[in-house]
C-alpha cells in the first residue's frame, strides 16, 4: 500500500515537472524566435503566437467539445479559402458544448496558402493551448480564434492582442520625430484604405523616405463583417493606444488583433504592389545611420478587454 502510494506520488510529480518544463520551453522558444522578426518573415520563424485562456475552462479528450472543434477544423479552412474575403466564421454543437470560431487570412495571400494556414492554426491551437476551451492563434497569413462563448456577434471586440516592435532605433532627435511622423501618416492612410475596402477591409501602403530608409511599408486589415466606420475605429484604437507606448523611434512594429491589425516596416513584407502609394517624404535633414542597438524583438502580450 505505502509503495503504491509512493509510486503514484512520484508519477504525479514527474507529470507536473514535464508540464512545467514544457511551459518554460514554449515561453523561451517564443522569446528566442522573436529575435528574428526584424528580418523578412520568409526567412524568420517567430510565428505562430498563441493566446491560451485557461480561465475559460478546459475540455477533455474524447468530449463533445473536442469533437466540435474538430468539426470546425474540418470545414473552416475550406470555407475561408473559398471566400472572396478570405474569411469564415462558424459554430458547431449545442450548449454547453457549442464551439464558435473565426478565421481571417491576409488579403494579399492566395486560397491555398489561406487554407493551409487555417488548418495549421487549428492543429497548433490544440497543441499549444491543449484542452483550453478558448484559444487564439496569430500567424502569417492567418488568424484563428475558437471559444465556447459566442464572440462572433460582437464585431467590435478586439480584446486579446499581441504587440511586437523592432529592437533597433531610428536616429535620434528631429530625424527620429520626422520618421515617426512619416510612418504615422502612412499607417493612418493605410487604415483609411482598409476601412474603405468593401470586400476585404484590407490595405497595404508604401511611402518613400530617405537614404537610410528608402521606403516605409504598411498593412492594415479588419474582419470583413465589420462596417467601414467600425473597422476604422478599431484600427484607430490600436494605432493610438500602442504607437506612443511601443513604436516611438522604431523602424518597425505590429499589433495583432482578431478583429483588426496593422503593421509597418522599412522593408517590403507583403505580396504584390502596394494598394496605396503616398508621395515621398523629405525629412528636415539627412538621417545618419541608425544608432547601434542590440538586435532583437520584444513582445508584449495584451489580454485586457479594452
Amino acid at each position: 500500500g505505502d509503495t503504491t502510494q509512493q509510486l503514484n506520488s512520484m508519477a504525479t510529480a514527474a507529470m507536473r515537472m514535464r508540464r512545467s518544463l514544457a511551459l518554460c520551453y514554449h515561453l523561451t522558444a517564443a522569446l528566442l524566435l522573436l529575435a528574428f522578426l526584424h528580418a523578412p518573415l520568409a526567412g524568420a520563424q517567430p510565428l505562430p503566437w498563441q493566446l491560451c485562456d485557461s480561465a475559460a475552462g478546459n475540455y477533455t479528450e474524447g468530449s463533445a467539445y473536442q469533437a466540435n472543434i474538430r468539426a470546425l477544423a474540418g470545414g473552416l479552412p475550406r470555407n475561408a479559402s473559398a471566400s472572396p474575403a478570405l474569411f469564415a466564421k462558424g459554430a458547431a454543437g449545442a450548449a454547453p458544448d457549442a464551439v464558435y470560431a473565426l478565421a481571417l487570412c491576409r488579403g494579399d495571400t492566395n486560397a491555398s496558402s489561406c487554407a493551409a494556414c487555417v488548418a495549421a492554426a487549428f492543429r497548433n491551437a490544440q497543441q499549444l493551448c491543449a484542452f483550453n476551451r478558448h484559444a487564439t492563434m496569430f500567424d502569417d497569413p492567418c488568424i484563428l480564434r475558437y471559444s465556447g462563448q459566442d464572440f462572433l456577434a460582437n464585431v467590435t471586440d478586439n480584446s486579446g492582442r499581441f504587440v511586437a516592435f523592432n529592437g533597433n532605433n531610428v536616429s535620434a532627435g528631429a530625424a527620429a520625430a520626422a520618421f515617426d511622423a512619416a510612418s504615422g501618416r502612412l499607417v493612418n492612410a493605410t487604415a483609411d484604405y482598409a476601412a474603405g475596402d468593401p470586400t476585404r477591409r484590407f490595405g497595404t501602403g508604401e511611402e518613400g523616405y530617405d537614404a537610410t530608409y528608402p521606403k516605409i511599408y504598411s498593412l492594415a486589415q479588419c474582419t470583413p463583417d465589420m462596417e467601414a466606420a467600425d473597422c476604422r475605429s478599431c484600427l484607430r484604437d490600436i494605432i493610438e493606444k500602442f504607437t506612443p507606448q511601443y513604436f516611438v523611434g522604431k523602424p518597425g512594429g505590429r499589433v495583432f488583433g482578431v478583429r483588426c491589425n496593422f503593421r509597418f516596416e522599412t522593408y517590403s513584407f507583403f505580396s504584390g504592389r502596394p494598394l496605396l502609394q503616398l508621395p515621398d517624404v523629405l525629412p528636415p535633414a539627412p538621417a545618419p545611420a541608425p544608432a547601434a542597438a542590440e538586435e532583437g524583438e520584444f513582445l508584449k502580450q495584451k489580454t485586457n478587454k479594452k
